[in-house]
């Protein structure tokens, strides 16, 4: 007699593969019985699955239109690796699924700020850095602040023209995109490619000293302060979070 681990692993084995791997001893009714109720139970499953991606797309699903974007998603939810997956994670390698199917670069960036819009919202809370917190200090001591990247904080950069989807972010398509969440709402920022690049150190940096090193390296001296001050506006940093940050992002070509 079978084991239970062997019996459930050939009952999601026959739910995910299909009647050519029906388990024949595992069901007291006769076998097209059992087939009929399971076909219902993949059915159901395989709803859902759809329904989480267009869910955690809704802003691609309405892009690319229902018949196109459940085309291409019942493509994604078939591959074996998603079907192991629980429906909180389903949808997080989408984007790259959508690249290797060719799909347009708008789109795989549209989705890409889905996902980090759902990562954002998911992310654990913190109190951001305010221009407030270092109005008062000293050169030294801001200097010597220790920071950090809010977990909130997403980074995106774009490879192809902002969807119309997105267009609260007005006519031009930034370099890159910034997903913030310093309170309660999840805001957008456009970002230049040199923004992107300072913003993506915080997570990787120990003080404001060390951030306004790599802000003039990598645009100048003459803005570097000016790019530091918009990051701090937009609430993507924080004092310190005592150990490695939490900000991350999404790269071109990834």
């Amino acid at each position: 007699m079978p084991s239970l681990a062997d019996s459930q692993l050939r009952f999601i084995a026959c739910l995910q593969k299909g009647p050519a791997h029906f388990p024949d001893d595992l069901f007291e009714q006769g076998s097209d019985r059992a087939l009929l109720g399971l076909k219902a139970h993949a059915n159901t499953i395989s709803h859902a699955r759809l329904v989480a991606l267009e869910n955690s797309y809704p802003k691609l699903h309405a892009h690319i239109g229902h018949e196109p974007f459940h085309a291409i998603s019942r493509d994604y939810i078939d591959q074996a690796h998603i079907l192991t997956c629980d429906m909180n994670n389903i949808a997080a390698d989408f984007a790259d699924f959508l690249v290797s199917q060719g799909v347009g670069a708008s789109e795989v960036d549209l989705a890409r700020i889905e996902w980090a819009w759902i990562k954002s919202y998911h992310s654990a809370e913190a109190q951001p850095l305010a221009l407030g917190d270092i109005a008062t200090l000293d050169e030294a001591s801001l200097l010597g602040l220790e920071i950090g990247a809010h977990p909130a904080m997403r980074l995106i950069n774009l490879t192809g023209p902002l969807s119309p989807e997105l267009a609260e972010l007005g006519q031009d398509t930034p370099e890159a995109l910034l997903v913030a969440r310093p309170d309660a709402d999840i805001l957008f920022h456009p970002l230049t490619q040199v923004e992107h690049d300072i913003a993506e150190k915080i997570a990787y940096i120990a003080t404001m000293g060390n951030l306004l090193a790599s802000a003039i390296e990598l645009g100048g001296e003459d803005a570097a302060m000016e790019r530091l001050i918009k990051l701090i506006q937009t609430g993507v940093m924080t004092k310190s979070n005592g150990g490695k940050c939490h900000g991350e992002t999404d790269k071109k070509g990834d």
